[in-house]
């Protein structure tokens, strides 16, 4: 009989199937029309299994189609049309005595067990190749009088059937070693004898069985009952040679040729896996513990973005994620980044009361401070210092590290009073009439609440100078306007807790107000920008509604990537803001407690213990493509790629162009609190004491240190 032309297609059952499952999937292969040759092999090396289907190139659809439909949890993979396995020994299968006889009912998992024993027992030079090539198929029949023998045998003879080849071949270091392997397998297969049915092996060269040849006489006749038992498809679970059942491999459904690279399927580890950028301003959330790849992934992400020419903040507790960034950054956004870093030499500002709406700002430092101290804040503490703060901002923008000394210096808060209170007399005018009316001893009291908050922040030197800069060179609204890539280390360890939630909760706030300037633009105009905030429940406190400012977002053109260790960090408004309003989700190993919660997104797909199984760099990714949620995917990060700069270099870069020395602000604020003219409140700042006039321009316009030609927001994107 002449070679067939077979394609070959991969099988990969992720997880384990029944024998009426087999049996309906052959039958309906029985039936397909034109009864193609059909080729069902199994294939054993250094103790794994693998599966495959072989027909003719126009019959791979019809065949593939019919397997998926009938097998849960199926799927397809491309596989070589030759294994590239050597075989020294082959034998075929003959049933001795009656084909009529079905074989043992009962023994299809013990017999499974049996042959995946000797198949995950393959080492070093070791193969096995199964195949079963079905031939002519022949329909159901009903027993006559004569042949009856019950109704057993009644039910098998009313099944569909085939003429088929089972063949089985070794290769191995030796021969004797090859049928060895052959013999076990014989012997696995033996189970399934029955009175008047016995399983014979008869030696075949093995060309027949590499070039999947139909034999020239077909020696057995099996209904599907009979077949299912033999095909060697996994009928039981937690096989030897088998991956464990969880965590289950999942194969993307689509594979979108543009867009942000998460990493690659963990089914090939070849097929990248994307979240396309306009799905991305849906927001994508990541969740998983320390070490599992998780800063990679943010990483990978943000080095994207910075490639693509976008604008976007990384807020990082640690500073190594931002280290890793600088590191790699392209060499033609190195001029676009900020590092913003109150340890640093020279520390970079942040504009906290100024821009074009003071008293929205003065709203959004009240209502972070307010969030970060909710467990000891009281009715007088927050009038006192929304009043200090409108009094500032309306000042021209003065630093929020001046309330202290509005509050005690009396000089000071005199000469800031008599400029803001004409304009409001009922309102911080009335305030600090009523304020100056008290005794000395009486304000101290009124005001130490508050000023036990704010004295341990500000006295900590990098943040007084991040608070403190009276015209600070970094406006926030460039990320929108110029594409800056701002990236915030809030050493953590040195800034302590509480100044590194501050700093990074007033950095992701101001960032949300100059976003939500952009609605005058036209959308069609509004470049993306990604914020990434890692540890999110320590940074995350937007005035208002998180769940309607998430919603918001993705019309002003603002993409967030939100990452933490696990739910139970999250405030309660924080983890249903997330988890509904993120629609795209990477999942590292989880607790079980939150596998029980992300396991039911997925739709019945993933179990709790597919989650808690994962190993490290391995992660579920569920996200949407074109607005639509696709079914969850395997998922493994990329490394790195190697260094190309002194990420070091550039922070220093960086703190030249942008920053001032702990010295400079402090000299400048102690001018100020001492007796210089303070700004007036149309926006025009004094320059800064020795700073010589032709040096910079100060002012509501921030300064652009190099010239360079700039991308704004109503350019087309």
């Amino acid at each position: 009989m002449t070679r067939p032309d077979l394609n070959w297609v991969g099988l990969v059952f992720e997880q384990s199937v029944d024998v009426d499952q087999v049996r309906d999937a052959l039958t309906a292969l029985a039936v397909l029309p034109f009864a193609p040759l059909i080729a069902l092999e199994v294939i054993a090396r250094r103790g794994h299994v693998q599966w495959r289907v072989g027909t003719a190139g126009k019959d791979v659809m019809a065949v593939t189609r019919t397997l998926l439909a009938h097998l849960p949890g199926l799927r397809l993979s491309n596989v070589t049309a030759d294994p590239a396995v050597k075989l020294q020994q082959a034998a075929t299968v003959r049933l001795g005595h009656s084909q009529s006889l079905p074989l043992r009912k009962d023994a299809a998992e013990p017999v499974t067990r049996s042959l995946y024993r000797v198949l995950a027992a393959t080492r070093g030079h070791d193969v096995v190749r199964i195949q079963i090539v079905l031939g002519q198929r022949f329909a159901p029949r009903s027993l006559s009088a004569d042949e009856s023998s019950g109704a057993e045998a009644a039910r098998h003879a009313a099944q569909h059937g085939f003429r088929v080849s089972v063949r089985v071949g070794a290769g191995a270091r030796s021969e004797a070693r090859a049928a060895q392997l052959i013999r076990q397998v014989g012997a696995a297969w033996r189970g399934l004898e029955v009175p008047g049915v016995i399983v014979e092996l008869w030696r075949i060269r093995s060309r027949a069985l590499t070039e999947a040849r139909a034999p020239g006489w077909w020696s057995l006749r099996l209904r599907v009952d009979d077949l299912a038992r033999l095909v060697g498809w996994p009928l039981t679970e937690e096989l030897p040679g088998l991956p464990a059942a969880h965590p289950r491999l999942l194969a993307p459904v689509i594979s979108p040729a543009k867009g942000r690279r998460l990493g690659l399927a963990a089914v090939d580890k070849k097929t990248p896996v994307r979240l396309m950028v306009d799905d991305s301003l849906r927001h994508l959330h990541v969740i998983g513990p320390t070490g599992v790849g998780k800063s990679t992934l943010l990483a990978n992400l943000a080095l994207q973005d910075a490639a693509e020419g976008r604008g976007l903040v990384v807020v990082d507790p640690k500073g190594d994620l931002v280290g890793d960034i600088l590191a790699r950054l392209p060499q033609d956004r190195r001029d676009d980044v900020v590092v913003l870093d109150p340890t640093a030499e020279r520390v970079v500002g942040i504009d906290t009361l100024g821009g074009p709406s003071p008293d929205l700002a003065a709203d959004t430092i009240l209502a972070v401070l307010h969030a970060l101290f909710a467990d000891s804040w009281g009715p007088r503490t927050g009038d006192i210092l929304h009043a200090s703060l409108l009094t500032l901002a309306r000042s021209g923008g003065l630093p929020v590290a001046l309330v202290p000394a509005l509050l005690t210096n009396d000089g000071f808060r005199h000469q800031l009073v008599g400029r803001v209170a004409p304009a409001d007399p009922l309102g911080v005018g009335a305030f600090w009439s009523g304020y100056s009316a008290q005794s000395e001893a009486a304000r101290a009291q009124m005001i130490a609440p508050l000023m036990n908050k704010l004295r341990p922040l500000l006295m900590r030197p990098g943040l007084r100078a991040t608070f403190g800069q009276i015209t600070p060179r970094l406006a926030l609204a460039d990320v929108f306007t110029r594409r800056r890539i701002v990236l915030v280390s809030l050493a953590k360890g040195t800034l302590g807790s509480d100044g590194a939630q501050l700093l990074g909760s007033l950095v992701v706030a101001l960032l949300w107000q100059a976003a939500l300037e952009r609605v005058a633009i036209p959308a069609n105009r509004r470049h993306p920008v990604m914020i990434y905030i890692d540890e999110v429940q320590d940074y995350l406190r937007l005035p208002g509604s998180l769940s309607d400012a998430l919603a918001q977002a993705r019309g002003l053109g603002v993409g967030f990537t939100l990452a933490h260790q696990h739910l139970g960090q999250l405030p309660t408004s924080l983890k249903s803001a997330l988890l509904a309003n993120a629609r795209s989700r990477v999942s590292f190993t989880l607790p079980h407690e939150d596998a029980k919660v992300i396991a039911p997104t997925t739709d019945g797909t993933l179990a709790p213990e597919d989650f808690t199984a994962l190993p490290a760099f391995h992660a579920y990714a569920q996200l949407l493509h074109h607005g639509s949620r696709q079914p969850p995917v395997s998922l493994v990060t990329e490394p790195l790629a190697p260094a190309t700069a002194d990420g070091r270099d550039l922070a220093t870069a960086s703190g030249r162009t942008y920053g001032r020395t702990v010295a400079e602000v402090d000299a400048r604020l102690t001018d100020l609190i001492n007796g210089a003219r303070p700004p007036d409140p149309n926006g025009s700042h004094p320059p800064p004491a020795g700073t010589p006039a032709s040096t910079e321009r100060f002012g509501r316009r921030r300064i652009t240190p190099t010239p360079r030609k700039e991308n704004h927001d109503d350019d087309t994107p």
